[in-house]
C-alpha cells in the first residue's frame, strides 16, 4: 500500500488520509472526542478560556433533544464539525478571505476537504451522508442558534453588526449558566453524548 500524499497523524497513532479517508481511520471515542476538544472556535478569541468544538457541538445537540425529542437531529448536530478533528476550524471570515484572495476554486477545496472527512465520520457512526433536506436545514438552524448563543454570552462586543442571519438567529434556552469547559471535561461530555445519541449498533463504537 502506498503512502498517501497528505496524511494526518491521530493521538491512537492512527493515519488520516485527508483526500481519501475512510472509516478504519476514525475513532469517534478517542481522536475525535479529544481533538475536538482541544479545537477552540473563534479562533481562541473568548477571553474565558479555550470554548472547543465539542463543547459548541454537545450543547447544541443537547439543545435539539430537549426541542424535537429527536436522537436522529442531535447525532447529527454532534458530528457535524466532525471534519475539525483533522482539518481544524477554519473560521467563516478565514474561509471567506481566502476565496476572495484565491478564488472560488480555493472555497469549493475547502468545502471538499470538509465533506471528505465528514463522510468517514458519519460512516464511523452508522450515519446517512450527506443528511437528508430536513435534517441538513436543522442542522444548519441549531448552528447559527449556538453562534447567536456564544456571541451573546462569550465574545467581546464589536462596533460592526455580524451577519444578517446570525444577528436574526435566536439563542437556545440554556440549562444553568453558560460557562467554558476544560477540555478532558468537553471530550468526556462528548463522549457521553455519542452514547446517548448514536445508533444503539455503533454506541460502542472506539
Amino acid at each position: 500500500m502506498n503512502a498517501p500524499a497528505f496524511w494526518l497523524p491521530t493521538g491512537t497513532g492512527r493515519v488520516v488520509d485527508l483526500l481519501q479517508p475512510s472509516v478504519e481511520m476514525i475513532d469517534l471515542k478517542v481522536d475525535v472526542a479529544e481533538a475536538l476538544a482541544r479545537v477552540p472556535r473563534f479562533a481562541g478569541h473568548v477571553r474565558s478560556g479555550a470554548y472547543s468544538v465539542a463543547q459548541h457541538s454537545v450543547m447544541g445537540a443537547d439543545a435539539l433533544w430537549r426541542e424535537t425529542g429527536n436522537k436522529d437531529l442531535a447525532a447529527a448536530f454532534l458530528l457535524h464539525d466532525g471534519h475539525e478533528f483533522v482539518i481544524g476550524d477554519i473560521t467563516t471570515p478565514v474561509a471567506g478571505a481566502l476565496t476572495r484572495l484565491g478564488g472560488p476554486q480555493v472555497g469549493r477545496a475547502i468545502e471538499y476537504l470538509k465533506r471528505q472527512v465528514d463522510r468517514a465520520v458519519f460512516q464511523a457512526a452508522g450515519i446517512e451522508y450527506p443528511f437528508a433536506v430536513d435534517i441538513a436545514a436543522a442542522v444548519k438552524a441549531m448552528d447559527l442558534r449556538m453562534l447567536a448563543t456564544e456571541r451573546r454570552h462569550l465574545v467581546a462586543p464589536t462596533p460592526l453588526r455580524w451577519a444578517a442571519e446570525v444577528e436574526a438567529a435566536k439563542p437556545i434556552r440554556l440549562v444553568g449558566k453558560f460557562r467554558v469547559w476544560p477540555w478532558p471535561e468537553a471530550a468526556d461530555e462528548f463522549r457521553a453524548r455519542l452514547d446517548a445519541y448514536l445508533p444503539r449498533k455503533k454506541r460502542t463504537a472506539a
